[in-house]
C-alpha cells in the first residue's frame, strides 16, 4: 500500500495495540475500518463511550470539507476529507468504507478534542448520556458487554462531575459511606 500524501510504501506498525500502516516519511497512518475507534478506546478508558465511526449511518458528527482527499491505499478510489464535529481535525476517509487516513498529529488532536468534551460535559448531560447508554445495553450495535462498559464509564464520569458541581452533596454522601460502610 502507498502513502496517501507522498506515495511511499506504508509499513506495518503497532499503534495503541492495533496493527496499522504508517508512512516512514510523513508519519501519516492508515486505519482499516473500525481500527480508529479501537485505537481511541485503547488510548483512554474514559473515551470509550464516545462513538467514533465515520462510516456509520449517523454521520452528523462528521462534516464534509470542500477540498478533496487523496486516493485510498486499498482500493485506489478518491477519498473525501471530513472534519470531526466542531474540531479542527481533518480525516480522509475512503468512500467505499475501506478505512481512514490521518496525517501526523491528527490522532492526538482527536484525543485532545474528545478529552475536552469529557472534561466540559455537565452532570445533567452525563445523566442524559447514561440513560441513552442504558437503552443501548439492550439495543446497541456494539454488544452487551461493550455497551455495559460504556455505561459504567459514563456513571463514573457522572459521579466525578456531580462531586465537582455539587461538592456539599458529595461531602454528605462521603460521610454517610464513612459511617455506614455496609452500603
Amino acid at each position: 500500500m502507498k502513502c496517501v500524501d507522498c506515495q511511499n510504501e506504508l509499513e506495518e506498525i503497532n499503534f495503541r495495540g492495533i496493527t496499522v500502516q504508517e508512512c516512514s516519511q510523513c508519519q501519516g497512518r492508515w486505519f482499516d475500518r473500525g481500527e480508529l475507534q479501537k485505537a481511541k478506546d485503547n488510548t483512554d478508558d474514559d473515551l470509550c463511550w464516545i462513538d467514533f465511526d465515520p462510516f456509520s449511518a449517523r454521520d452528523d458528527k462528521f462534516h464534509r470539507v470542500s477540498r478533496e482527499g487523496g486516493h485510498c491505499p486499498k482500493c485506489s478510489d478518491k477519498m473525501i476529507t471530513v472534519t470531526y464535529a466542531n474540531s479542527s481535525v481533518f480525516i480522509e476517509k475512503c468512500e467505499q468504507g475501506d478505512g481512514v487516513w490521518l496525517q501526523d498529529g491528527e490522532f492526538r488532536k482527536i484525543i485532545t478534542y474528545l478529552e475536552h468534551l469529557v472534561a466540559t460535559e455537565t452532570a445533567g448531560e452525563y445523566v442524559i448520556d447514561s440513560v441513552k447508554r442504558l437503552f443501548e445495553i439492550f439495543a446497541g450495535s456494539e454488544g452487551r458487554s461493550s455497551e455495559m462498559r460504556d455505561f459504567l464509564v459514563i456513571l463514573k464520569l457522572l459521579k466525578l462531575r456531580a462531586a465537582v458541581e455539587h461538592s456539599k452533596i458529595a461531602a454528605v454522601t462521603n460521610k454517610i459511606y464513612q459511617y455506614l460502610p455496609f452500603l
